[in-house]
């Protein structure tokens, strides 16, 4: 079993090196901007902003979005402070060094998981858009170094399954 998670992580490492871009570049920069595009402030800016400005029921629908959102994340924490698996590399600006060390799986990617399932519920026509973000941002962490394709990989599917089944089992 140690040896097929050794081998997994290896794939998992050389996978990751493939994605990597050089900060500065235009690939670069491109990443930078993906890569926050999944950050909590802002995120929860949008979803105060959406709870404030729509009326209901898609106020109650937002804020049960960002109620996913809070469960997805303390199964990834759980997750990830009892692994504790260590990042490719310590990058500054992308996560807080104080209480968010550890890689498996990516925070960032949770949230993203929640986008393309719940913001397609709630704004179809811009189902498109939250599946292009959500890839955009997954994919530029790693690519910055920040995650390993795995740690994005599983964040994002605690993310788009705790999106899934909120959507089956409360909100339709």
């Amino acid at each position: 079993m140690r040896a097929r998670l050794r081998r997994l992580a290896g794939l998992d490492e050389r996978w990751s090196g493939r994605l990597r871009v050089e900060a500065g570049t235009p690939a670069g920069i491109l990443a930078t901007v993906g890569a926050h595009l999944g950050d909590g402030p802002l995120w929860l800016l949008l979803w105060l902003a959406g709870i404030f400005y729509f009326p209901p029921p898609r106020r109650w629908h937002i804020l049960a979005w960002l109620a996913i959102s809070i469960a997805a994340g303390v199964i990834t924490y759980a997750i990830k402070f009892t692994l504790k698996r260590p990042r490719p590399s310590e990058v500054d600006g992308f996560y807080s060094k104080s209480y968010d060390r550890h890689a498996f799986p990516s925070g960032h990617a949770t949230r993203m998981g929640t986008l393309p399932l719940m913001g397609g519920w709630l704004f179809p026509e811009f189902a498109w858009l939250f599946w292009l973000i959500s890839i955009w941002c997954i994919l530029s962490r790693v690519a910055l170094g920040v995650h390993y394709l795995g740690d994005v990989v599983v964040g994002w599917l605690i993310g788009a399954g705790v999106s899934l089944l909120a959507l089956v089992l409360v909100l339709s």
